[in-house]
């Protein structure tokens, strides 16, 4: 085979690519990338000996002089046995380069190590002595959410220590001993096969070390600028010109800034912008200060002072009102029972939540264009807080201290109220249904039809953002503030210590902790948000297919401290291919898992209804609505049913108040927590239906396949699967008989109806 050439600069191979060649270097210096780092290839040296075990390159190479390899042809492993056995030279150029890639990769993966120890112990030293230095200057510290969990992520070193000093002592033996040693081709294919394993692992976990490095930096310094850095420069600062706050923040500084600036993963430019901005103010600070003995404190801790006042301005409401709500909020908070029902606390609730709402909407808008938003306005914002008397001093430290970090995460569906108002705003989202059904656009066309607005005001309040964040903050943020409180008759929507009934820190309600839940509940319900649609590609020979689509839902959190959830609407507008919408409290003062699936068993039972329309409960149609409904209305004459069976049904309906969804959910969470472990708990008529429209995932079934009370259900449901599984394989092999490649919606098709 002829020599290949590659001029300076051009790609040999990428990332990916399969390995169809080794290539010997001949003349010529080759670098290697693996994430950030960079390793060297020069003449002797093998390209694509990393790749033995996967196939495909884990490095891109790229030539950084011209360049020639002498291609040798590979498939698989034993197209080495020839190379090996007919040439002793080759054969040792091999195993010295494998050598030296596996020795580097273990070199780079110890330094990757110590890096994370470091970052590790800094992130668990640094925090701790600013909270203490926050203490000891008379400032609420902040938390970084997410801090102890990436602290906890450190990664244990998996690769023994006994591979470095292996491969470092084959690669240092005399050359003519390892000449010797490799002759045999046996031997020298056996050294090859396990190197390519081991340097696959040495790789992985270079990759752990990468990801979790880079995850890491965000702490110290993050675009959002809510990490440790920004944490300690304002606390510097701020406390510029108290006694000794100076000498002991800067000391604490200095091994933050070494590692930032040491660190690969961290921009340079964005960490050198930040430095200068902080240094510019430390100047500016340190210049017009005035030497004080000791920190200035009035009760409040200085940054939470007045904070109720701060609300005010901002929102640059009218002197009247202002001057009402803030007598009102201090009556309330004197009061010594805010949820009494006695007429003076239910009209300073009245009066406090009617002012509150406008002054919402006044500090949201103008929050929208504020690069530079206080952290008491992100407080009354996610918090509803406004006043640290009201919300007792300890839980205003608190909210402070999480308010500049406080995320949703919208890849996974999960929002702040603020970050959701931001998103209908932009257009991202469209605005929920108000509490009569009704989305924006027929709430627009209701007002044209009664003639409070004409043809023209219609088609530009239908394309108005503005007017589409009030219809969400007018008809939709009052009233679900009002159900996720949990209760109505005694709601407020001011941030109160008087509803706070277990910490805050442990009530409130994380993204991650959402997506867990949400997870747990699928791997029991794995159909739980799927939705079913038609697929058809007649030109592959595919006329009709119905498929599963899944859409989990978007949480919004609400700024109130509260018991219950809304499963608030079950897709967006008319497209049924889109998220449901379910509010949540911000802090939830009950368990979340619980509620969660009560929200899952509303959502199943309203996108039935939706799907079903005016024949929810008919059986002729038969559906989870109306199947269910049949039962819950004919339970009296069924003969399926026992007496005792009969009662329960009978007690269940007087429980629920004759509401039928109402015990389709209470069964629903019988069947997620109790029917899935074996328990049984509900009778075998709700039990069959459940499994003909809620079955359970494959494991789950498996663990119950010897249970008498679920055998033949069982059977019967593996039976119409296996049905279905066939005919879809059926459709499947017909497109592959017509050379054409089977669509990715009937192959997930497939592994949805494995499960």
């Amino acid at each position: 085979m002829t020599l290949s050439e590659f001029k300076q600069g051009s790609v040999i191979c990428d990332k990916g690519e399969l390995l169809q060649h080794l290539l010997f270097i001949t003349k010529g210096s080759v670098q290697a990338s693996f994430g950030k780092q960079i390793f060297h290839f020069e003449q002797g040296d093998v390209i694509g000996l990393s790749a033995l075990n996967t196939g495909s390159h884990i490095h891109t190479y790229t030539a950084v002089t011209d360049v020639t390899v002498f291609p040798y042809p590979y498939e698989k492993f034993t197209d080495l046995t020839l190379l090996l056995r007919d040439n002793v030279d080759v054969a040792n150029r091999l195993v010295n380069s494998m050598c030296r890639q596996i020795t580097e990769f273990l070199q780079y993966k110890s330094m990757l190590k110590q890096r994370a120890d470091k970052a590790y112990a800094l992130a668990a030293g640094v925090y701790p002595q600013y909270e203490s230095m926050c203490t000891r200057f008379a400032f609420a510290s902040k938390k970084l959410l997410g801090l102890s969990d990436i602290i906890q992520a450190s990664v244990s070193d998996p690769i023994e220590k006994w591979m470095h000093d292996y491969y470092t002592e084959m690669k240092n033996m005399e050359p003519a001993l390892q000449k010797t040693f490799f002759r045999n081709p046996g031997i020298s294919l056996g050294f090859v096969l396990k190197a390519a394993e081991d340097i696959l692992r040495i790789s992985k976990t270079c990759s752990v070390y990468q990801e979790h490095l880079e995850k890491t930096s965000k702490i110290f310094l993050d675009d959002s600028k809510h990490d440790l850095f920004a944490l300690i420069a304002e606390l510097h600062i701020s406390s510029v010109g108290i006694k000794g706050a100076d000498d002991a923040i800067e000391a604490l500084m200095a091994p933050l800034n070494e590692f930032i600036a040491n660190s690969v993963y961290i921009d340079t430019e964005n960490y050198q912008e930040r430095l200068q901005q902080y240094t510019e103010s430390l100047a500016g600070g340190r210049k017009a200060s005035q030497p004080t003995d000791a920190p200035d404190i009035s009760g409040l801790k200085q940054n939470l002072a007045d904070s109720l006042y701060s609300i005010l301005d901002y929102s640059e409401c009218s002197e009247e009102i202002r001057n009402k709500f803030a007598r009102n909020l201090q009556d309330f908070t004197k009061l010594p029972d805010r949820g009494s029902s006695d007429d003076i606390a239910y009209s300073l609730r009245r009066d406090l939540t009617a002012v509150f709402y406008d002054i919402y909407k006044s500090v949201f808008i103008k929050s929208l264009n504020d690069p530079a938003l206080p952290t008491i306005i992100k407080m009354f914002l996610n918090f509803g807080y406004m006043d640290a008397n009201l919300a007792g001093h300890e839980n205003a430290d608190y909210l402070y201290s999480i308010a500049d970090s406080l995320k949703g995460d919208p890849s996974i569906g999960v929002y702040t109220i603020s970050e959701w108002l931001t998103a209908i705003y932009s257009g991202q989202k469209e605005p929920s249904r108000n509490d009569f059904d009704e989305d924006y656009t027929a709430y627009i066309r209701e007002m044209k039809t009664s003639g409070k607005i004409d043809a023209k005001e219609e088609t530009r309040l239908l394309s108005d953002v503005e007017g589409k964040l009030l219809f969400e903050m007018e008809h939709v943020l009052p009233i679900v503030n009002k159900i996720t409180f949990g209760r109505m008759s005694t709601y407020c929507p001011l941030f109160s210590d008087a509803n706070v009934q277990r910490k805050l820190e442990t009530s409130l309600v994380k993204p991650q902790m959402l997506k867990q839940t949400l997870d747990e509940i699928r791997s029991i319900d794995f159909s739980a948000y799927t939705r079913e649609t038609l697929y058809s590609n007649p030109e592959i020979g595919v006329p009709k297919e119905s498929v599963h689509m899944e859409f989990l839902p978007d949480f919004i959190l609400m700024p109130n401290v509260g018991t219950r959830g809304a499963m608030w609407q079950e897709i967006e507008g008319r497209k049924r291919a889109t998220p449901s919408r379910m509010f949540l409290p911000l802090f939830l003062m009950s368990e979340i898992k619980p509620l969660v699936i009560r929200l899952t068993a509303e959502f199943r039972w309203e996108m039935c209804k939706r799907i079903q329309g005016a024949r929810w409960n008919d059986m002729s149609d038969p559906s989870l609505t109306s199947e269910f409904f049949d039962y819950l209305q004919f339970y009296r004459s069924n003969r399926d049913l026992s007496a005792d069976a009969k009662s329960s049904v009978k007690a269940e309906l007087l429980r629920a108040k004759n509401v039928y969804k109402a015990v389709f959910v209470s069964n629903y969470s019988d069947w997620l927590l109790y029917e899935s472990n074996g328990s049984p708990r509900l009778n075998k008529f709700v039990r069959k239906i459940m499994f003909s429209y809620c079955p359970f995932s494959a494991p789950v079934r498996e663990k119950l396949a010897l249970s008498p009370q679920y055998s033949d259900i069982l059977k019967l449901y593996e039976m119409k699967k296996q049905q279905r599984e066939k005919r879809l394989e059926n459709t499947l092999q017909k497109v592959s008989k017509l050379s054409k490649q089977a669509p990715q919606e009937l192959l997930d098709e497939l592994e949805y109806l494995k499960n």
